[in-house]
């Protein structure tokens, strides 16, 4: 997967905390009482500032609340798509072979590609423009015919993603075969944003644990169909709790994904080290290890004991007290290697095959 759609989704939402701190930075000038040692023409623009908008708040401030929600809800939705084809996009550089995928979405895919196709076929719709049936029947035959140069027909897997509500979303990570409820569970800044602990937390209905989510898609879906009501529109202000909730959540979204993406690179294109001699400091790995040539900069996984999976450079190789940028190995050997705390003596270790 891809890190930099997630710095890219952190530069769109702070597009929009800038223009709301734009916005009230204008809401505190035409608050500024003017005095008379104010300069003439300083003067004149605040009265010109001041007359528009006592004509125009009212209007102005459903204009800015609907803007705000409706960007909000778009990034939702697109980067809950993007994260999803981005998933299944690696999975075909990762796993080998198409019948070494998880067995429920190559059943999935077969189902939700033919309902794409049905989608293609009987409706106008801009966002299946970029792709014909054509092509989403040539990628289900290559995946039978051509199982080590499949591809996955992405769109599928989000085809029915409208009102993302916290559900929706859930039932989307369903046809990956992830628990998305399980996995929240385990992050802990977004556990930190909820004020509650794991326990409490799975104990409590998500339709209450993630009602910043829902609540902002049915804010959308009423401004879309001209329903607002004046009354429960919010100020600028009070916006401020369901940016910071978004972040937290989609950011979460990202790392269980980007943790599974992880799990299955340990299961195909690295190798466990079978045999740990010890751990120090909560950052050097001592194990050994033949026929192997490892480098500075090689990747580790590390899997928790809570089935939680991250990666990790290599900073240093040591062997006999003796740092090594490259070390070539040829019979069992033990040697030791450095990453950034912390790792521990309950986890399993993975190295890149070779």
């Amino acid at each position: 997967m891809n890190i930099q759609s997630l710095e890219n989704f952190k530069r769109e939402l702070n597009q929009i905390k800038e223009y709301l701190k734009h916005i009230q930075y204008v809401n505190d000038l035409t608050a500024y009482a003017i005095i008379d040692t104010d300069n003439g023409q300083i003067k004149e623009l605040l009265n010109r500032l001041k007359e528009h908008d006592r004509g125009f708040r009212t209007d102005k401030r459903i204009f800015e609340y609907k803007a705000s929600i409706i960007s909000l809800y778009g990034l939702l939705e697109k980067y809950v798509e993007i994260w999803i084809k981005e998933y299944l996009d690696s999975l075909s550089k990762v796993v080998p072979e198409y019948n070494q995928v998880d067995e429920k979405i190559r059943i999935n895919h077969f189902e939700l590609s033919l309902k794409l196709i049905n989608t293609i076929t009987t409706r106008e719709s801009a966002k299946y423009q970029h792709i014909t049936k054509e092509e989403v029947l040539k990628k289900l035959n290559e995946c039978i015919v051509n199982p080590s140069e499949y591809q996955i027909n992405t769109d599928a897997f989000v085809l029915l993603s409208g009102n993302l509500k916290h559900n929706k979303i859930v039932d989307l990570f369903k046809d990956l075969n992830l628990d998305l409820n399980n996995e929240l569970l385990k992050n802990e800044e977004l556990n930190n944003e909820i004020g509650l602990t794991p326990e409490r937390i799975s104990t409590i209905g998500k339709d209450i644990l993630y009602n910043k989510i829902n609540d902002l898609v049915e804010r959308r879906n009423q401004i879309a169909h001209g329903s607002e009501n004046v009354e429960t529109i919010k100020s600028i202000s009070e916006l401020e709790p369901y940016i910071q909730f978004l972040e937290k959540y989609c950011q979460a979204i990202f790392q269980a994904l980007f943790e599974q993406f992880i799990k299955q690179e340990s299961i195909h294109t690295f190798q466990k080290i079978e045999k740990v001699i010890k751990i120090f400091k909560n950052e050097i790995l001592a194990f050994e290890i033949e026929k192997y040539t490892i480098k500075v900069k090689d990747m580790l996984i590390i899997e928790t004991k809570e089935g939680r999976f991250y990666k990790k450079p290599i900073l240093t190789i040591q062997l006999d007290n003796q740092s090594y940028p490259e070390l070539a190995i040829i019979e069992k050997t033990n040697i030791s290697i450095s990453v950034e705390p912390k790792i521990k003596p309950n986890q399993t270790f993975y190295i890149i095959k070779k």
